[in-house]
């Protein structure tokens, strides 16, 4: 059975796009205060198509601002230098803590992959209903 959301394959998506963790959070930031800007400036007279702009850049930098994060938990595993610690040396504690590195990589994996959809599926939801 392929598991879509794993530890190991979030670890290595996470590491292909390494390089763009400051930049997407760099974007996310002035979105975020470019909406809340905007929003001020909404009223009953705007055009419908603005208030949609203004969702879009809402939602655009929340979802770089989760993607960003995930590409911070996912860069490093804690399970895999326990497991070489493992390796090096046969000891009760180190497979504990394998254990519970494992357990919590695992809650981060299961809550990442209901998180990055969210935005998106968020924003369609709110074009199909309301639009």
């Amino acid at each position: 059975m392929k598991l879509y959301c794993s530890p190991d394959l979030f670890h290595l998506i996470a590491q292909r796009f390494l390089s763009l963790r400051w930049r997407l959070l760099g974007w996310s930031t002035p979105l975020l205060i470019l909406f809340t800007l905007i929003q001020a400036q909404i009223n009953a007279n705007t055009p419908t198509l603005l208030v949609w702009l203004a969702f879009l850049i809402l939602f655009s930098g929340l979802q770089l601002l989760v993607f960003s994060a995930f590409i911070w938990f996912f860069q490093q595993l804690p399970s895999k230098k326990e497991a070489a610690k493992i390796s090096s040396e046969k000891s009760k504690s180190s497979s504990y803590w394998f254990k519970l590195y494992r357990a919590v990589e695992w809650c981060e994996a299961v809550l990442f992959f209901i998180l990055l959809p969210m935005p998106t599926l968020i924003f369609l939801y709110a074009i199909i209903v309301v639009g």
